[in-house]
């Protein structure tokens, strides 16, 4: 498939999003590896309403750098999101990861399990859900759990705590959350992901139906 196909997909998926409302307003962003170059991938640039997201909003970006790929001419005043860092984050913990989704789920903003500056990551233990199947884990009763992080006002310290916690843990279930924020889910490609965020919304639902 050509990189304006899997762009215009990943876009078509935002607006999809957006009418669940998981990204209303600008809130949110999007990101796939490039094609032919694993070192860059594509992310949705900044400030832009998702309910009409296209390919022309997204832009490459250096996973090393994590600087715009130098002579890339696209549409003028388009810059990346400063949420871009999660995505690398991501990347570089997971090379063999090819597209990341950072939304903002009601049910993952109702997460608040007491990280702070001090203990800026938690680890909130799953229900033993049938739904944990879609994230390619077969346990009988799984014993699993999802890394909370302290939401800093500043998207680089949560990205640099986020990279190093996904490096050093591997966690099992492909998704993070962002205390008071969002949740980032990452797969292998745009469809692995999107099955990745379905279930770990569902996770979640039923996490905040139980309380």
């Amino acid at each position: 498939m050509s990189q304006k196909k899997i762009l215009t997909r990943l876009a078509e998926s935002g607006v999809l999003y957006h009418s669940k409302g998981w990204m209303p307003g600008t809130a949110g962003n999007l990101s796939i590896k490039d094609e032919k170059d694993s070192d860059v991938f594509w992310v949705s640039g900044s400030g832009l309403d998702k309910n009409k997201l296209s390919r022309k909003d997204f832009l490459p970006v250096q996973i090393e750098s994590g600087k715009v790929l130098e002579g890339w001419k696209g549409r003028e005043g388009l810059k990346p999101s400063a949420e871009t860092s999660i995505h690398r984050a991501v990347y570089k913990a997971f090379p063999e990861m090819g597209c990341s989704l950072h939304v903002h789920t009601p049910e993952s903003n109702l997460v608040e399990i007491g990280v702070n500056k001090e203990n800026p990551i938690e680890e909130l233990p799953l229900l033993p859900l049938e739904i944990i199947k879609a994230f390619g884990i077969w346990d009988e009763n799984p014993n699993v759990s999802v890394p909370v992080l302290y939401n800093y006002p500043s998207v680089q310290e949560i990205s640099d705590h986020l990279e190093s916690y996904l490096i050093e843990h591997k966690p099992r279930v492909p998704f993070c959350i962002i205390e008071k924020h969002g949740i980032t889910v990452w797969g292998k490609d745009l469809v692995q992901a999107n099955r990745h965020l379905e279930a770990a919304d569902f996770l979640l639902k039923v996490r905040a139906m139980s309380k």
